[in-house]
């Protein structure tokens, strides 16, 4: 280990709601920071949504904001160009397309300074002109991490770059601790009697999220389950928000089913008795993970890298993808049978320890080491 600190920046587009964004705030804030100067990256302006109040005064770390109007921005190029040239980092680590692009194409004229990126999913409508780009700057990376196998099976095959060039490395997710929630309360504060059995999904509002099957799937159950106290709950937040919301009126299930604005999963988890995935594609959803840590038992999709994580019957039951039929029949299975709950749940905890996050940092730290070691 060399004597300096090793510096590090993290780069990614803004730090809006979401999986990768969630990602990456935990990179930085549980990384050694005896061994590493962390600083933060955003190219692009954050919605209301956001984790920027997470990062902001955090001992230990810095954060840069550029505010690119467009990927066409020259101001905002330049400004980041003179950026690296100043602060001479050791390590470049890069989320999601636009930061991958722009840091890895800069860093071609600012130093070629060693460079990890970070692909979180299956891509398959992927413009030709990105694929070109993230193939010709392969040639620069030093790794490019997937959060499954199915990832980097796709995205090797998509972009015809080696797999040697990969790694995995799932995401990781924070135990939870002894923290008291007030079930009661939360419950009451959402609109949800105090004895409701619970079903619900944290999810964005987009077309991956395949939230219109979960919709119909929750018509079903309370239409086949026979039983009174069963509400759904859907938190998040996206552009298909009012869409969602006609389908339920529609269905006429909006006295059972409520969509509430996005709020930390963890304030949510405690009240639901059953969580649902139900994605047409995916990679490895870190909202899963964290309710089998929570101890909830799930019901997702067989798409991406869920199969690689959940068992049927074991830690979880898998549902056929754009199927509102089998996503409601897999539910209405976990209602009705308390020791299948119970034993999914069980399984799901120990699943998730794999998965924790001091065993992610402690291995992202390693690639880290190695690599500024090798270029020293």
């Amino acid at each position: 280990m060399p004597d300096e600190k090793i510096k590090v920046l993290f780069a990614i587009g803004n730090l809006n709601i979401g999986g990768a964004e969630k990602m990456v705030v935990n990179q930085i804030k549980n990384i050694d920071k005896n061994k590493f100067a962390p600083h933060l990256c955003t190219l692009f302006p954050s919605s209301r949504n956001n984790y920027d109040d997470i990062l902001a005064g955090l001992p230990g770390v810095v954060c840069h904001k550029f505010i690119f109007k467009s990927p066409l921005d020259l101001v905002s190029w330049f400004k980041v160009w003179l950026f690296l040239r100043r602060e001479k980092f050791d390590i470049l680590c890069c989320n999601l397309f636009e930061a991958n692009f722009i840091i890895r194409l800069v860093n071609i004229f600012a130093g070629l300074k060693s460079v990890f990126i970070f692909e979180h999913n299956t891509y398959w409508q992927k413009q030709w002109w990105k694929i070109l780009a993230d193939r010709w700057l392969s040639r620069t990376t030093a790794k490019i991490f997937g959060d499954s196998q199915a990832v980097l099976d796709f995205t090797s095959k998509q972009e015809k770059i080696s797999l040697d060039k990969f790694a995995v490395m799932h995401y990781p997710i924070e135990l939870p601790g002894q923290k008291y929630f007030d079930r009661a309360k939360i419950k009451k504060d959402l609109g949800l009697p105090l004895d409701s059995f619970v079903i619900g999904a944290v999810a964005r509002f987009v077309e991956q999220k395949g939230l219109q099957y979960f919709i119909r799937a929750a018509a079903k159950v309370l239409n086949n389950c026979g039983r009174q106290d069963i509400y759904f709950l859907l938190v998040g937040y996206g552009k298909l928000e009012l869409e969602l919301i006609n389908l339920v009126n529609e269905l006429k299930i909006n006295s059972k089913f409520f969509i509430k604005p996005a709020k930390d999963i963890n304030e949510i988890l405690p009240i639901l008795d059953i969580f649902v995935i139900s994605s047409l594609w995916e990679a490895q959803p870190i909202s899963m993970l964290e309710a089998m840590a929570a101890g909830c038992p799930v019901v997702a999709t067989k798409v991406g890298g869920i199969p690689e994580i959940l068992t049927e019957g074991k830690n979880g039951l898998l549902a056929k993808s754009k199927d509102e039929d089998s996503l409601a029949w897999k539910i209405i299975a976990l209602v009705k049978n308390d020791k299948l709950r119970y034993d999914i749940s069980k399984e799901g905890r120990l699943t998730a320890e794999n998965f924790s996050l001091p065993v992610y940092i402690k291995k992202l730290e390693e690639y880290f080491i190695t690599e500024y070691q090798t270029r020293k």
